[in-house]
């Protein structure tokens, strides 16, 4: 998840020196540019990110919310293509050059790379990067994307507290990252990775300087010592309030944008009357504002569409009752009419009928009805579930992140359970960050909860490897989900170089997670947002996380009406 550039001079300047060039060479006078084409130098965003993110840290980070505010400040190796989400270069000069057994990936990066402090910025400042996130004193959420890289799993998975230093500096002297010189950084693979050129976009490899981190200790992610390489700086963070993010003037090529505010609103209706005040220029459109949209000619011309490759599911905790038993949890994913909540409640999207992968993803498999509606065969299969965990059925409790909208949501799906499985539901809201919180630690996550994954590269790597493998997997370590044979599966298609193998080995893992039932899939996304007239210069790609993440230097405002 990324973003892009434009030159030293802004929209304004070079259309003004244009101008100057005409009048000078001819003696008819110079058209003016349209006024909605040229961008406000003092120009100012002003979106909403939501809440407080639990960190902003680069290497420890697995938050859309968080992620957003990476890859604003900081830029990876490469980006992605936002029409294609293939791979490009960003930082680096090119492509990787890989070995022909695929284990050796050298990466050159562009010229005079700097800082928005103005300082140089070299290989071995993105080699600490990902040396930090295999480290495990770092504990982050993201670690395991790194795996395939020599090294990182053996010292990621070691005990801080029981290790010994020197052991420690052992593993760590096996990692196969290195700087082989001020521009080129070097990754040794166990394995040969395809989608590997993905993950060098990631936030896991941003060059977060070691100088900061030492500096700033556990508050580095402050502005004063967050200092990082991409389109903007970050100039203020108000707790709980807002950020406030200022071009980088530093960068390859300066955004278009001077300054991007981004409010803490919480509540969507708050959001929404902001924007209808002219007090947020973005703002996401919920299924409770739809029909004031369709009825403001103002408003539906301002209605944005875009993509996401994103799956929303009801998690479970696996790990103890009551969903330690799968025939409990196929019961649950059973009994909620997916089409009814689409039609009734979220509106924006499609029922998630056909596995865990959604549709235009490869690995999307429409035969997946594993978990389709039947309220019958539902019954059959709670009747089938073991004593004792439908007696910890009892005061069982449905966790969220706290908002009115949420709630909604969350009482729909129970009333469901309770008029089709005969099970009362509390309800226990949590404030947002106290939620992503627990549910970033398999200790801490509730025994029912919501999640959504979106697809961080359109592969099904990052669908079922990345998010279900045992242990290590996004989703697999927060549900306590453990299957040897799905890890199996997954394990032999992430190399098989034969595609029809590949996607074989993926549909019949998908399946398989289905039927074990660590989540209940609901609807695959889909996104509608308003914007403001004077917005400009935002290219959309189904993977972002923050607006125009792919060209987001690209952004820009013109006079505000």
């Amino acid at each position: 998840m990324i973003r892009r550039r434009s030159g030293p001079w802004s929209i304004a300047t070079l259309l003004l020196i244009l101008g100057l060039v005409v009048t000078a060479c001819t003696s008819a006078p110079a058209a003016s540019p349209p006024a909605a084409d040229v961008a406000d130098p003092n120009g100012e965003l002003i979106t909403n990110a939501g809440g407080e993110p639990d960190t902003i840290d680069p290497h420890k980070a697995s938050f859309q919310g968080e992620i957003a505010v990476i890859l604003s400040v900081f830029e990876g190796l490469m980006t992605l293509d936002p029409a294609t989400l293939k791979p490009i270069p960003a930082a680096a000069a090119k492509d990787p050059e890989v070995s022909a057994d695929g284990l050796t990936w050298k990466v050159t990066l562009q010229p005079g790379l700097k800082y928005s402090d103005g300082s140089a910025l070299t290989a071995a400042n993105y080699a600490y990067g990902f040396t930090r996130t295999c480290d495990p004193a770092t504990a982050g959420q993201y670690a395991f994307v790194l795996y395939t890289i020599v090294g990182c799993e053996e010292w990621n998975g070691m005990d801080v507290k029981k290790a010994t230093k020197a052991e420690l500096d052992a593993a760590k002297a096996k990692l196969g990252v290195k700087a082989n010189s001020v521009t080129e950084i070097q990754f040794t693979l166990k394995e040969a990775a395809p989608y590997f050129k993905s993950i060098l976009y990631m936030w896991v490899g941003m060059p977060v300087r070691e100088s900061d981190v030492t500096k700033g200790g556990d508050k580095w992610t402050e502005p004063v010592t967050y200092i990082g390489n991409g389109p903007f700086k970050m100039t203020e963070w108000k707790h709980s309030e807002k950020f406030v993010f200022e071009r980088n003037d530093n960068y390859r090529k300066p955004a278009k944008l001077k300054k991007w505010t981004r409010v803490m609103i919480n509540e969507g209706a708050v959001a929404f009357a902001a924007y209808r005040n002219n007090e947020l220029d973005v703002t996401g459109v919920g299924a409770e504002d739809l029909r004031t949209v369709e009825g403001d000619p103002e408003l539906k011309a301002q209605v944005q569409d875009a993509g996401a490759l994103a799956t929303f599911y009801y998690g479970f905790n696996i790990t103890k009752p009551p969903f330690d038993d799968n025939n409990l949890r196929l019961a649950f994913s059973k009994s909620f009419d997916r089409a009814a909540y689409m039609r009734d409640v979220q509106k924006i999207g499609k029922p998630a009928e056909g596995g865990f992968i959604p549709p235009g993803m490869p690995g999307y498999d429409a035969t997946d009805t594993t978990q389709k509606f039947d309220v019958a065969e539902a019954k059959k299969l709670f009747d089938a579930a073991k004593p004792a965990s439908k007696d910890a059925l009892k005061g069982l409790k449905f966790t969220y992140s706290s908002s009115a909208r949420t709630k909604t949501r969350v009482e729909w799906v129970t009333q469901q359970w309770k008029t089709n499985l005969g099970v009362d539901i509390a309800l226990d809201p949590v404030d947002r960050t106290a939620y992503t919180a627990l549910v970033k630690q398999a200790a801490t996550t509730p025994q029912l909860f919501s999640l959504g994954w979106i697809a961080d590269f359109p592969d099904q790597q990052n669908w079922h490897t990345t998010v279900w493998i045992s242990k290590t997997g996004v989703s697999g370590s927060r549900t306590g989900y453990n299957n040897p044979e799905f890890d199996k599966l997954v394990r032999a298609a992430d190399k098989e170089a034969d595609t029809a193998k590949r996607d074989a080995g993926y549909l019949a893992a998908g399946k398989m997670l289905s039927k074990d039932a660590p989540a209940a899939w609901i609807y695959y996304d889909a996104t509608k947002y308003l914007k403001k007239p004077w917005v400009k210069g935002v290219v959309n790609s189904s993977a972002d996380a923050v607006l125009g993440q792919f060209k987001i230097a690209e952004i820009f405002v013109t006079k505000k009406g």
